[in-house]
């Protein structure tokens, strides 16, 4: 399968831009030729003169927070981050059934499929529905044809009992062979973890070797909890830390000596309001910054420029931002993946795995090396995806998902999400 007459973004080492030229998807799924002209014959497709990029990934998520879109909670709002958990995330997730956790997934993936996502690391809590549940996660991803990521978010809120069942499902899901879906150890926050079940949970790992995958810091209450996770060895080159606003210039040092990935969640943050991440200043300490959605938005194009105009706006400096962002999304996300999980994406070169979208974007003025940047914040990011392809394989064709029925799954999840909040 060959895609012609494309505009293509290649984010290589160069990230060279060719104004029509042509891609070759290999059997295996990987990328095969990529070339500065076109391609005519059998098995060439028209892009219509589209842009042709990799597609986006995802660094942290909670599929399982979809069936809450719209929900409204009886009395006064919460007034601070502690109170949006017990008042809503953790009610939300103890009353999630396995078929809850399915559906929620499958709409989560369908919205981030049709903004260009193809990879999702997920973060999961479903408390009276633990015993595969991550099953259930990767059903939803395997229908879709996205990859990526699950856990099991490890928490003594709700009793030793269910810690250890956690620990299980983390083990029990790493122990299944798969594909195009990995494992991560899942932890939820320092401060509902005691040193007890951190000791267990780094004991289950010894052997699996899996990344953590834990909130940090997320919000004062959680303050200190870079310098205790590192020390514990829960923190290391391997691990992705959730969020990271309110860590000391201590911990921040730390967090670069342990090599420790971040994952920048800044429309979640703003909505919570818990603060804006140091994501200049850990870059210059030299971390590993990367972007997530924290489950508030598919859309990883408004992280984008969410982080960008937030780091504008911390500094006061409007040299900021361009570059900075550009590495978190561009660079760092696709960098995480290959180093914990072995797939080689973000780029479109050969050997590459084929995970690419085409967007209706037809520059009013010209692109390249140069004013790449620029052309991605202002423009890029608000165009029409047309096609997503996951591993060689179709996802979102002509703006349709290919595998799923989407009216049936609104009306499915929609039946699912009434009778879910009456459970709340």
């Amino acid at each position: 399968m060959i895609f012609s007459n494309a505009r293509i973004l290649t984010f290589d080492r160069d990230h060279r831009v060719f104004d029509s030229g042509s891609v070759e998807v290999l059997p295996d799924g990987t990328f095969g030729r990529v070339e500065s002209r076109r391609r005519s014959g059998a098995g060439v497709i028209d892009a219509g003169g589209r842009l042709l990029m990799p597609a986006l990934i995802n660094c942290h998520s909670h599929l399982y927070s979809t069936l809450a879109r719209g929900m409204r909670l009886p009395g006064r709002p919460p007034a601070n981050f502690s109170e949006i958990l017990r008042k809503l995330w953790w009610r939300l997730d103890r009353a999630l059934t396995l078929d809850d956790v399915y559906w929620s997934a499958l709409v989560a993936l369908v919205d981030s499929a049709k903004c260009g996502v193809g990879t999702v690391i997920d973060h999961h809590s479903s408390p009276s529905a633990c015993a595969g549940s991550l099953d259930a996660i990767e059903a939803a991803f395997h229908e879709v044809g996205l990859r990526g990521a699950t856990c099991y978010e490890t928490s003594d809120r709700n009793g030793r009992t269910a810690a250890e069942e956690a620990i299980r499902e983390n083990v029990r899901f790493a122990e299944k062979n798969r594909t195009l879906v990995g494992a991560a150890f899942g932890l939820h926050a320092s401060f509902t973890l005691s040193d007890r079940t951190l000791r267990a949970c780094l004991e289950a790992n010894c052997s699996l070797r899996l990344p953590f995958h834990v909130h940090v810091a997320e919000d004062q209450c959680d303050a200190g909890a870079a310098r205790r996770l590192c020390r514990a060895g829960v923190l290391d080159r391997r691990a992705l830390a959730a969020h990271c606003v309110h860590v000391s210039a201590a911990e921040l040092r730390m967090l670069a000596r342990h090599g420790v990935n971040v994952i920048h969640n800044p429309q979640s943050n703003c909505n919570n309001a818990v603060g804006i991440a140091r994501t200049t200043a850990m870059a210059n300490a030299g971390i590993t910054v990367a972007l997530g959605s924290d489950g508030f938005s598919p859309r990883m194009w408004d992280e984008f420029t969410t982080a960008y105009e937030l780091q504008k706006l911390r500094s006061r400096d409007p040299r900021i931002g361009p570059s900075e962002s550009f590495a978190l999304l561009f660079r760092n996300n696709p960098a995480i993946v290959e180093k914990l999980w072995g797939v080689k994406l973000g780029c479109i070169q050969s050997g590459a795995a084929a995970d690419f979208i085409l967007a209706d974007y037809f520059p009013p003025t010209p692109i390249n090396q140069g004013n790449l940047s620029g052309h991605l914040l202002f423009g890029i990011a608000n165009a029409p995806v047309d096609t997503l392809v996951v591993n060689g394989r179709f996802v979102v064709r002509e703006k349709r998902c290919v595998a799923v029925d989407e009216r049936r799954l609104a009306a499915k999840a929609t039946a699912r999400a009434r009778a879910l909040w009456e459970r709340i």
